[in-house]
């Protein structure tokens, strides 16, 4: 698979990869340095051994020849990626979520991945989007809410994407990786990821996985597209995303309305629709909570882990 890059010069914010972007290696992807960083991180991180059975404490004793014998296959492109196990956690409402682990290797090829891309993605990204971003948090989601209700928007479009990870189309997804990273190699690891086998579930890949390292930015660049829709079409209003769930603020209840209209019409065209059970629309005083954060008229109750009112 190769990159297809865009013939323009300029790169505005949002827009494609210029043909201009220098060629990356995997050489200058998987250094040992990259590798031990992402080590450190997917230390701090990892969830329990992947199909391969090797806990992390296992992967630590031989690390030296664990990251040298990844690297030497990721740079000769033997590297394949290893079936994910999965397992599926009920939620409130009755039905199943799935979680992926992935083996501890196929975790760091990704972190490192997963650091390559990011300054990359992070360029485009526009404000409205808090989740899994470096630097933001929930408390900074909320205090854009605030503003939005300060600034007179007291209608809220309150809404989550249903199945968010598991919904999200393989090659469309691709094809939008495809205009705004530079580097084949990543291209091509990314698509094999997304392709991986869930073991003991023949004939099924497992896609943008929850629990894949990755996946969350992969998510994050797959919804700019509906960041982009969002807030070029409705001038006036605040959206708030984080991750798969989001809030539009608005003036006006038919305001509302019509952007609840466009969120779904800009979803389905992402092969996504917003959860119906979970999405309404709402004055802002009446009271309704997002990110686990309750809003009412005129503040919010405590943050997630916090004890003090806002």
């Amino acid at each position: 698979m190769r990159a297809r890059h865009d013939a323009s010069n300029a790169r505005p914010r949002g827009g494609p990869v210029p043909a201009s972007e220098p060629v990356v290696s995997r050489a200058a992807l998987f250094t040992h340095d990259a590798l031990y960083r992402a080590w450190r991180i997917t230390r701090r991180n990892g969830p329990s051994p992947g199909v391969d059975r090797l806990s992390l404490r296992q992967f630590e004793r031989n690390l030296t020849h664990e990251l040298g014998k990844l690297r030497a296959e990721l740079l000769d492109g033997r590297y394949r990626p290893q079936p994910v196990k999965r397992f599926y956690k009920v939620k409130p409402s009755g039905k199943k979520r799935a979680l992926s682990i992935w083996t501890a290797r196929d975790r760091v090829a990704q972190r490192v991945i997963l650091d390559y891309i990011t300054p990359i993605l992070e360029a485009r990204y526009l404000p409205c989007s808090y989740g899994f971003r470096p630097g933001r948090r929930v408390s900074d989601a909320v205090e854009a809410v605030m503003r939005g209700y300060n600034n007179g928007l007291r209608w809220v479009v309150d809404a989550d994407i249903a199945d968010c990870f598991d919904s999200i189309p393989v090659m469309p997804l691709l094809k939008v990786a495809q205009t705004v990273i530079p580097a084949a190699p990543a291209l091509e690891l990314i698509h094999a990821w997304l392709h991986t086998p869930i073991a003991g579930e023949p004939g099924k890949i497992v896609g943008v996985s929850q629990g894949g390292v990755i996946s969350p930015q992969l998510t994050n660049m797959y919804l700019h597209t509906f960041d982009l829709a969002i807030t070029r079409q409705l001038p006036g209003t605040a959206l708030v995303r984080f991750a798969d769930d989001f809030i539009i603020l608005c003036r006006h209840r038919v305001i509302a309305q019509a952007g609840l209209m466009l969120a779904r019409r800009t979803l389905a065209g992402l092969g996504l629709q917003v959860n119906n059970q979970k999405t309404r629309i709402i004055p802002f005083d009446s009271g309704f909570t997002f990110l686990g954060v309750p809003f009412h008229a005129g503040g919010h109750g405590p943050l997630p882990g916090s004890t003090d009112n806002a």
